[in-house]
């Protein structure tokens, strides 16, 4: 059997790395400044990662190392579940298909078993295709961000405790105001990406009919039919009536391209 992985799976950079070492020898003072908040921001991530613990608020600020955070950069049990689930994702499966056997990458299996005959199928009709515009990949990256924000306010209290709890009643308002808010420290971290598709306007070319439909018009236009549809009933587009449709020249969509296109600040 092999030997579990030593390292942990949460890479930190050199700035996260100084502030959990510093957590871990319980926050001795004088290492950071009492008025700086960088590394209590980068705190924040370091427990979103599950390697420290806070409490408290402004002075009674507290951090806490977890068993995970003292014992990085090694691996712990929970490492060694979260590698094993990485590994079983992105392993291949052999399953078999029409007696044989074949490899199936992961998230394909239900697709592979999906194609395993039926006894007696009946023939399927074909379905009609219906073409789509091309399509282009893009990539969406979810962020977090991290921001620690400072504000002062006179208080009208008895004592220090009363004051405290007044400003926390003021706080547990909805929509509270609480002076004049000043950033002082912050973070942004890419914790996850996707990739997405976004289909293309159909394109107008020069070979196609005189005059489109307003659905047809508004594909071409990249711009919903309600929005087009409004255009023509204030006349900012000229149309053609044939029945009960209207139809829009190409002329006047190629017109309204070129007197509504603008360059630079527009008020």
């Amino acid at each position: 059997m092999a030997a579990p992985p030593s390292s942990s799976i949460i890479q930190l950079n050199q700035k996260q790395q100084d502030v959990l070492a510093w957590i871990v020898k319980g926050c001795p003072p004088g290492v950071y400044p009492e008025d700086e908040f960088s590394h209590r921001v980068t705190a924040r991530a370091l427990k979103n990662r599950g390697l420290i613990e806070l409490s408290g608020h402004g002075k009674s600020w507290r951090a806490t190392a977890t068993e995970r955070g003292r014992r990085w950069p090694e691996a712990t049990e929970e490492d060694v579940r979260e590698r094993a689930r990485l590994e079983r994702q992105s392993s291949p499966t052999v399953v078999t298909v029409e007696g044989a056997e074949k490899v199936v990458k992961p998230g394909a299996i239900g697709r592979a078993l999906q194609r395993t005959p039926r006894a007696k199928r009946e023939p399927k009709k074909k379905l009609p295709v219906k073409k789509v515009n091309k399509q282009e990949t893009y990539m969406r990256y979810k962020v977090t961000v991290t921001r620690v924000q400072v504000a002062e306010k006179w208080i009208r209290a008895t004592d220090e405790e009363d004051a405290a709890r007044k400003v926390q009643e003021e706080f547990a308002k909805p929509y509270a105001y609480f002076g004049s808010w000043k950033d002082v420290a912050s973070e942004v971290e890419v914790v996850e990406a996707e990739q997405t598709t976004v289909i293309r306007p159909a394109k107008l070319d020069e070979s196609g009919p005189m005059m489109l439909s307003i659905k047809d018009a508004a594909s071409a236009l990249g711009i919903p039919y309600s929005a087009l549809y409004e255009l023509t009933n204030r006349g900012d587009i000229e149309w053609t009536r044939i029945g009960s449709r209207k139809y829009i020249p190409r002329e006047s969509l190629m017109n309204f391209i070129r007197e509504n296109t603008h360059r630079g600040y527009a008020p």
